[in-house]
């Protein structure tokens, strides 16, 4: 639809502003879709970065539960009597189970451990009374089996000779 008005200049000017309000209105909607795909993809990598940061937070918790109990295992070693942490026929149970879970309805992680005592493996003068005790832990984090280890040596006469 073509306006004119009497005069060729007026009727310039009422063309022009039609053209410029079509231009301004496409520009528009370039502009809203330009702007709705930065908003999408700042949503999308804030979701994976929150996604991110959370399965490294679960991993850095199954971790130190794991280094607890293995500490835990070692600090038991402390309590029984020379007699009983002989490597054949000794009362340390060789394996067991743990569980990490962070809410009582969710499943959680399950730990195995083993714990191997085993004669010194230095042939000293003193090695019939020291044994080399091994605590093993594994467990899977999202299907990635995960493993620690701790060893320490116990002597029969302790840190006093009594």
């Amino acid at each position: 639809m073509r306006i004119r008005s009497k005069s060729g200049r007026a009727g310039w000017q009422v063309k022009a502003a039609g053209r410029a309000g079509f231009r301004q209105r496409g520009t528009a909607l370039l502009e809203i879709l330009i702007a709705g795909g930065i908003l999408s993809m700042c949503v999308i990598s804030l979701y994976s970065a929150y996604s991110f940061g959370f399965g490294v937070m679960r991993l850095s918790q199954e971790n130190v539960r794991a280094d607890q109990i293995l500490l835990q295992k070692m600090e038991t070693l402390r309590v029984y009597p020379w007699s009983q942490t002989a490597p054949a026929g000794g009362i340390i149970p060789t394996n067991f189970p743990a569980q990490f879970t962070t809410s009582p309805t969710a499943g959680g992680v399950v730990y195995t451990g083993s714990i191997v005592v085993t004669d010194h493996p230095v042939g000293e003068s003193y090695s019939n009374t020291l044994r080399q005790v091994t605590v093993n832990l594994s467990w899977t984090s999202g299907g990635v089996p995960r493993s620690r280890s701790m060893t320490t040596f116990i002597s029969q006469n302790g840190i006093q000779n009594l």
